[in-house]
């Protein structure tokens, strides 16, 4: 058989996908879990501080496959989350800027679906920061933790032991609600993980509701795309 014929059967299975053609299920797609410190909350006034992410395929958490970097922000004018996360100006005064920490944060999160708890404030100050520095944000689809929970409870989801506990939806109260135990909080990297860890659980019942696939997701509301 002509290496060629392998080459041409190789092609039409990369172009079909899994399954003859079927849209790959959440189960399967790879997700980059983010969480990011700022000086503020206002994207226009603050800047990044930390930037913590952990790499899934499906539900399995690839632990060796992390990222997290503290940034130094170019302001001297803090505001009002630096006693949520403690990062002191001390604490920066020796990272790396903006952009030397945005092109790899580009590099390790390219191609993924990308999941957070509350992402759009994450979003607002990665999209920001990136343009700043005249970097192309790409196109991503954007998948965010709390909007999935509260979704879940309206559809009774089939962990009703979860379900039933998750009134609100903070990070937090989903840890709880699922009894995860995270390993700190209010760090970008373990906070990255512990959404993680809430994700693994929500891709189960998510699948059990019949939302299998990104197109689902859509459907359902609970997924967003952004331009690049």
């Amino acid at each position: 058989m002509s290496t060629g014929w392998w080459t041409r059967l190789a092609r039409f299975f990369h172009r079909s996908g899994p399954a003859g053609g079927r849209e790959c299920s959440l189960l399967e797609l790879t997700y980059t879990v983010l969480d990011a410190e700022m000086t503020g909350l206002n994207p226009v006034e603050d800047e990044l501080l930390a930037i913590g992410a952990v790499r899934m395929v499906g539900p399995r958490i690839l632990v060796g496959e992390t990222f997290f970097r503290l940034v130094r922000p170019e302001r001297t004018v803090w505001g009002s989350t630096v006693p949520i996360h403690g990062i002191r100006p001390v604490d920066v005064a020796s990272a790396p800027e903006a952009r030397h920490v945005m092109p790899e944060f580009l590099a390790f999160c390219s191609c993924t679906v990308l999941v957070g708890h509350g992402v759009d404030i994450d979003r607002q100050f990665l999209r920001r920061s990136a343009a700043r520095l005249g970097l192309a944000f790409p196109a991503a689809t954007w998948i965010d933790t709390g909007r999935v929970a509260r979704w879940l409870v309206t559809r009774h989801g089939t962990f009703l032991e979860a379900s039933a506990d998750r009134g609100r939806f903070g990070l937090d109260d989903l840890l709880a609600a699922y009894e995860i135990v995270p390993p700190a909080r209010h760090h970008a990297l373990a906070d990255a993980y512990a959404t993680a860890l809430v994700w693994q659980r929500q891709l189960f019942e998510l699948a059990a509701e019949g939302v299998r696939s990104l197109a689902d997701l859509r459907l359902a509301g609970l997924a967003q795309v952004s331009a690049a």
